[in-house]
């Protein structure tokens, strides 16, 4: 498989390393890493100067002069690859995201038994080696996009996949070429998802389930599901804006205001919103807002 790799990373010098490190070591190496910076301000450049990685021959370095987010992250990488034309598939990756040995290898061996298929992804893991299944996921309702984790008993063979995240997904140059290059204005959440819709559009996303990346993030703690962050904005309004992008429901917009009264008589009455219940109601009604109003990019008023 010719391919190269895109890595976006911010403030997140040492697990970059290992993750640059795990593509370096592949046992079918990339022919070129696209390394976007999203303006860290933890010494990633230095480290990279250090460990001698920022001179090798293999890795492209660009440093944004600010921080646009894991969507405009990946936007200016896939846009910085596709100015090459030495490859045919190309592979995405967070910071903290370590590739297994193989992982390439398995994906090609794959695609050469089924070359009709122009998307795969790999099987995630925590570091414990649990899988973390929220990063492959199918379409349960295709009028407002309900969706659902793929259970882990499928994990025992390869299986099709309706959306997933840019934690080790491989796509051909070709398709790229087709359904261009994601929604950089999402800044955080749903990116990927969109992008997952454009893809299925030409080619089947196939999940070759012994390709394995681990991802080095903290297992979800639930007893956090519900605390409210300048996080929740984007994930309420990008969910709504793929929806109004997809979906030809002619009922959507009212859909969308039968979630929010739900999602607001919940606020009011579940213990859960207890003592961030102003919050949570200033950040959804935002969201909200700005959904039904086309806005995206990064808002001021919710960042890190």
């Amino acid at each position: 498989m010719n391919y190269q790799s895109v890595i976006v990373t911010y403030n997140r010098k040492d697990k970059l390393i290992e993750a640059l490190n795990s593509l370096l070591n592949q046992k079918v190496p990339p022919i070129r890493i696209i390394l976007i910076d999203n303006h860290s301000t933890d010494g990633t450049e230095k480290k990279l100067k250090e460990t001698g990685l920022l001179r090798h021959p293999k890795i492209v370095y660009i440093q944004m002069p600010q921080n646009y987010g894991g969507s405009g992250g990946f936007y200016h990488g896939i846009e910085e690859a596709m100015k090459y034309t030495d490859f045919d598939f190309l592979s995405l990756s967070d910071d903290d995201a370590i590739y297994k040995p193989d992982f390439f290898e398995l994906i090609s061996k794959y695609r050469q038994a089924h070359p009709n298929i122009k998307a795969f992804s790999g099987t995630v893991q925590y570091e414990d080696g649990t899988i973390q299944i929220d990063h492959r996921r199918r379409i349960l309702d295709d009028r407002w996009y309900r969706q659902d984790d793929i259970p882990i008993t499928e994990y025992h063979q390869n299986f099709e996949v309706d959306l997933l995240s840019f934690v080790g997904c491989v796509i051909s140059r070709g398709l790229i070429e087709k359904i261009g290059l994601p929604e950089k204005d999402y800044f955080i959440y749903y990116d990927d998802t969109e992008y997952s819709l454009r893809i299925r559009k030409y080619s089947k996303i196939i999940n070759v389930s012994n390709a394995i990346i681990i991802h080095k993030t903290p297992k979800k703690d639930p007893a956090k599901q519900n605390v409210i962050t300048w996080k929740n904005y984007y994930e309420l309004r990008n969910s709504m804006l793929m929806k109004k992008k997809h979906s030809n429901w002619k009922w959507l917009r009212l859909y969308f205001y039968q979630y929010y009264l739900k999602l607001s008589i919940r606020i009011l009455f579940n213990d859960v919103y207890k003592g961030q219940r102003k919050e949570a109601f200033y950040i959804y009604n935002q969201a909200f807002k700005d959904a039904l109003k086309n806005r995206k990019g990064k808002n001021k008023l919710f960042v890190p």
